[in-house]
């Protein structure tokens, strides 16, 4: 890939906020009201962003992609473990990019939801291979158009009543850690682009403000529309005419092609192509036959499951740059091992309700590690 300006590096992390998803993710918190709904976005993105333009940086400083830099922590073996997970949740994501933007779209034009998903799939696919050398500057462009749009449509909220019924109901640290959830959800796949850009301080920043931005008035409007028309997502949007047609497909391609791409790019962890545009196109098309049976009311869980996984391996990896060691040898089993032990953790405060996940998690991950490699690190091969 082509060197990304820092201009292009903003607007590609916007794009990948500004979604259907991040709408509908901010609609969940909407019990809360408002005051306590924006103070757990503001919260959540602070902390998920800091630990998503970090995760950025740490690709940047290495010259290497998110999975690269993950073989640098869990060795060779350990990072095509990770790599199939993230494969997997990338095109999880994909599957309910298009279904969310295939109904809503759907709607509007009075076509099946079937043929939508396939055309917003075929869409996607297109982007996804011309992102390289052509459409950098269409995609700075779109996101453009898309936070416009997205502006105007808060003029459209007009109060109908409340979406708190009796028996819904989510907790502060709730509504936090599904905040945090979403931009830690971008951890394996931001290193594929800030890898290219052009320097460390501009990779952070522009990638932070481009994502914080993005999502929080993504989370706001979702916010926004659940508490003041207590409508669905979904069926608001279909009431909106052009505006939220374009909303929807913009958002949708700017926000899925990142995950296919990326998709792709991890899969050189777990196997040799030559063919990048037919690995793309088979991913494409995994995600269009899931999107056809994706349980959305699972998709909370979905979301909180990434966190659960990309949290502890993320913070294995950001143990290792801080402590500058890079893993020798094929399975850095003390690696998997923390992070398995970082996967019970966060579910067990997840389950219980006990703070904010990630926040205990990455701390607690972060001692288990270092205490671990300092008494073993020669065993490990693990150097500094």
């Amino acid at each position: 890939m082509n060197k990304i300006k820092n201009s292009s590096m903003f607007f590609l992390w916007a794009g990948a906020a500004i979604s259907i998803t991040e709408i509908y993710t901010g609609g969940m918190i909407a019990p809360l009201g408002i005051k306590k709904g924006l103070i757990a976005i503001l919260i959540g993105h602070i902390i998920g962003t800091l630990f998503l333009a970090f995760g950025g940086y740490i690709s940047f400083k290495g010259n290497k992609n998110a999975m690269d830099k993950v073989t640098d922590s869990f060795g060779g073996v350990g990072s095509k473990l990770v790599s199939i997970l993230n494969v997997l949740q990338l095109i999880g994501w994909s599957a309910i990019m298009i279904i969310q933007g295939a109904r809503t779209i759907s709607s509007q034009v009075k076509i099946p939801t079937s043929m939508a998903i396939v055309v917003v799939g075929g869409i996607i696919f297109l982007w996804s291979i011309l992102f390289n050398n052509y459409t950098k500057k269409v995609n700075d462009i779109s996101v453009i158009i898309l936070i416009v749009l997205c502006i105007l449509l808060f003029l459209e909220i007009h109060s109908g009543g409340m979406v708190v019924k009796g028996g819904q109901s989510i907790s502060l640290t709730t509504a936090i850690e599904i905040t945090i959830a979403m931009p830690v959800s971008w951890l394996p796949v931001i290193g594929d682009y800030t890898k290219d850009g052009k320097s460390g301080k501009g990779v952070f920043i522009s990638s932070f403000f481009g994502y914080f931005i993005g999502s929080i008035l993504m989370y706001a409007l979702g916010l926004y529309i659940s508490f003041f028309t207590g409508k669905d997502i979904i069926a608001f949007l279909s009431e909106k005419g052009i505006i939220a047609s374009l909303i929807v497909l913009l958002a949708t391609v700017t926000t899925t092609f990142i995950d296919v791409y990326s998709a792709v790019i991890s899969s050189k962890q777990i196997y040799e192509y030559k063919n990048k545009n037919l690995v793309t196109l088979i991913y494409c098309a995994v995600s269009i036959l899931l999107a056809f049976v994706f349980p959305m009311e699972n998709y909370q869980n979905f979301l909180l499951l990434i966190g659960s996984v990309f949290v502890p391996v993320y913070t294995v990896v950001s143990v290792d740059y801080i402590f500058k060691r890079k893993c020798t040898i094929n399975i850095n089993f003390i690696a998997i091992i923390t992070a398995i032990l970082g996967v019970l953790i966060y579910n067990y405060f997840n389950n219980n309700n006990l703070g904010v996940p990630t926040i205990f998690t990455f701390l607690t991950v972060a001692a288990i590690y270092y205490i671990f490699t300092f008494f073993m690190k020669k065993s490990l091969s693990v150097v500094e």
